[in-house]
């Protein structure tokens, strides 16, 4: 436990929309250096956009459940607007239907936060508490490799793909 202790307390600390103060690269060197070779066993796996790692093992079932429901409703969405219906959302809010889809990604995101704040709630200096940190920290990279200027050219290539010159 004090491995755990030490490692939370020599972490940064992570606000929603800020640049993450460190690298996944950065987090995953401290945990591997502090925590038991079993606990980091179960934290290496734990991914945002993963329930599960590649054996199927749910790494915390309410994360995986959380998760889980993101990808429901995500699919509900897809489905829906390609049926021209209201989306049923079992989870996320009702703001992310109208969004446009930077802001959808934005709005899912701060609802992950926010349902990492519940999970979390009560878990002082435990490994739930390392892997929610880990998914933060993903959450901040995610939310910081938007960019404007890459995106609009990636769109530009994808409506006016360049013409390949005949030789």
């Amino acid at each position: 436990m004090s491995n755990l202790v030490y490692l939370m307390c020599s972490l940064p600390s992570l606000k929603f929309g800020q640049v993450p103060p460190i690298t996944m690269d950065e987090f995953t060197e401290d945990a591997k250096s502090q925590l038991s070779a079993k606990h980091f066993k179960k934290l290496e796996p734990v991914d945002i956009y993963q329930s599960s790692d590649s054996e199927g093992k749910v790494s915390l079932k309410s994360i995986a459940v959380m998760l889980d429901e993101t990808k429901e409703d995500m699919t509900e969405l897809r489905a829906s607007k390609a049926q021209r219906r209201t989306p049923n959302l079992a989870q996320l809010p009702l703001a992310v239907v109208n969004a446009n889809p930077l802001e959808r990604e934005k709005l899912i995101m701060r609802w992950q936060w926010e349902e990492l704040d519940t999970i979390q709630a009560g878990e002082a200096f435990t490994l739930t508490e390392v892997m929610i940190y880990k998914l933060r920290l993903q959450i901040l990279d995610r939310l910081n490799s938007f960019d404007k200027e890459c995106g609009a050219q990636v769109l530009a290539s994808v409506v006016n793909p360049p013409k390949k010159k005949e030789e």
